[in-house]
């Protein structure tokens, strides 16, 4: 009689993918805490200049056994270098096959900033990411809280703390690249030699109306937001010397956004797939004016749904979000958003696709 030895069944379903995902999950997770601890204990500002792992315990105040370990973990990411020194220690001088023979000792390997945290990590450096990372902060708080927001639903967020909070956050980021790009397309597509009046609709730091006016200091530049927000526009103005941008404090849901513009320019913002703002937008634009509007399309988000889960995880009080990433419940889809433009006198004329996965659409008023 065969008897039965349950020890040796296995599961109907491998168990090589369930182990992955926990993984790589827990990988991810231990990379962040990494990173995030690596700040708080402010080891890239120490890392400023080479030191060896027990240098930087001893200034920072901490366990010299867990420093090399926490460095060559940091090393693995490549946000960190690492190097070894190499000293000849001359002893006496021996004969060997005929040759003197110095003896090389290994010295403990020192550590400094790679090039990436240099770039992006450091407190006082253009491109850092200081602000990024505390919205970071921010986000993982709440998905800690993903019990709680499952049972309770969505935090509901106030839009003007909200945006005076982000705003750092998205300026930070544009300056990576997006910036750049969506500026230089922009001036492939538009004669911005002949802009006199352009609106940066929804536009938060103003960093593109202030490129733009940069690129031409013939023009005035408006960048219409909440007044909150305004407030932290203002200080980016400032900061870059624009004297040719100016702020509209308001909600373009609700008040007018002027007249007589010659640019009307919007990115990644609430309104940007809303049917309703079209006309005052077709209004706002002198003839010949032209509308740029860089928004994500639905092909690129509804495919991802941690990003969706993600977006509704919070909302605001009086604007309630749509089911996919970036989408609001009062939007379209773009594609059905971009066929709307023609129906009050915008015609498209280009549309691009991005390094970001968004899409960029350029429409001029008819005469």
């Amino acid at each position: 009689m065969k008897v039965k030895n349950e020890l040796m069944e296995t599961p109907s379903v491998g168990a090589d993918r369930f182990f992955k995902i926990m993984d790589d999950s827990i990988r991810g997770l231990k990379e962040y805490r990494l990173i995030v601890t690596a700040l708080e204990l402010e080891v890239f500002e120490a890392l400023k200049t080479p030191l060896q792992a027990g240098e930087l315990a001893e200034k920072l105040g901490c366990d010299p056994v867990l420093v090399p370990h926490f460095c060559e973990a940091l090393v693995s990411l490549g946000l960190l270098d690492r190097f070894e020194e190499i000293a000849e220690v001359e002893k006496e001088s021996r004969e060997y096959e005929g040759e003197d023979r110095a003896e090389k000792n290994t010295v403990s390997p020192w550590y400094v900033n790679s090039e990436l945290s240099t770039t992006y990590l450091l407190k006082e450096t253009p491109f850092s990411q200081q602000q990024y990372l505390s919205e970071m902060s921010r986000n993982v708080a709440r998905w800690a809280r993903l019990p709680e927001l499952m049972r309770k639903g969505p935090e509901v967020v106030d839009k003007g703390p909200f945006f005076w909070g982000i705003i750092s956050c998205m300026a930070e980021n544009a300056r990576c690249g997006l910036l750049q790009e969506t500026v230089r397309t922009v001036m492939e597509n538009v004669d911005l030699g002949k802009v006199r009046k352009l609106l940066d609709m929804g536009g938060g730091h103003g960093l593109y109306a202030i490129a733009f006016a940069k690129m031409n200091e013939q023009l005035e530049a408006f960048v219409f937001d909440l007044p909150p927000v305004t407030v932290k526009t203002k200080q980016y103005i400032e900061k870059y010397g624009a004297s040719n941008v100016d702020v509209v404090p308001g909600d373009f849901f609700k008040d007018e956004l002027g007249t007589e513009y010659d640019l009307i320019f919007s990115s990644s913002n609430p309104g940007g797939k809303v049917p309703k703002l079209i006309p005052k937008i077709a209004s706002a634009l002198n003839e010949g004016g032209v509308f740029v509007t860089r928004q994500f399309s639905e092909e690129n988000t509804e495919s991802n749904p941690l990003l969706n889960l993600d977006w509704n995880l919070w909302t605001f009080e009086d604007t309630k979000k749509g089911g996919s990433g970036y989408s609001f419940e009062n939007s379209v889809p773009f594609n059905e958003y971009i066929e709307m433009l023609g129906d009050y006198g915008l015609e498209v004329f280009r549309t691009l696709d991005m390094k970001c996965g968004s899409r960029m659409v350029f429409a001029k008023k008819q005469v």
